[in-house]
């Protein structure tokens, strides 16, 4: 396992490691550890989908339509990202984190937005099962997706739930 990700699922809150630390480090942290691979993986996952999708076309647990729905979340999880860099976490850093509360809230209400893609990729891929005979490339393709999975709610609860209580100085609405 990343030594990186245990530190933010340590402790019995999951996130234990991160409450002594300082606003900015859990940006930087952030900023390398989820956006840098978030930006790097996407395309790569979309390409495969594409590959997947036509390969299987015609078998019945193909995952129809997914390439569609990954490029629908990149250019969410694109903009949103860039909302952060560009906004929010600059004031983070600045120390002006408490008069971004909107800006927390929008972030918040996308990150719900995510929530549910991650859903619909769960639909599209039947809760990743894979047939008998499918491809190494297929089984590849749903690991991938469940590791996005996984490090997509990592990543949405640091900021929820450490990073944007903690720049706020209190639990937020």
């Amino acid at each position: 396992m990343d030594t990186a990700i245990d530190q933010t699922s340590s402790g019995r809150d999951g996130h234990t490691a991160w409450q002594s630390q300082p606003p900015s480090a859990i940006v930087e942290f952030i900023l390398t550890r989820f956006h840098e691979p978030l930006r790097r993986d996407l395309p790569v996952l979309i390409a495969s989908a594409r590959e997947v999708e036509t390969a299987a076309h015609g078998h019945a647990l193909c995952p129809t339509g997914l390439a569609v729905h990954l490029e629908q979340i990149r250019v969410a999880v694109e903009s949103h990202l860039a909302k952060e860099e560009k906004i929010l976490f600059p004031l983070i850093v600045a120390g002006r984190g408490a008069l971004a509360l909107m800006p927390i809230r929008v972030m918040m209400s996308e990150h719900e937005d995510h929530l549910e893609n991650l859903a619909k990729t769960r639909a599209l891929t039947r809760d990743f099962a894979l047939p008998a005979d499918a491809s190494q490339a297929w089984g590849e393709l749903y690991r991938e997706l469940q590791r996005l999975e996984d490090e997509l709610n990592q990543h949405i609860a640091l900021e929820n739930n450490v990073l944007f209580p903690r720049v706020m100085g209190s639990d937020l609405p």
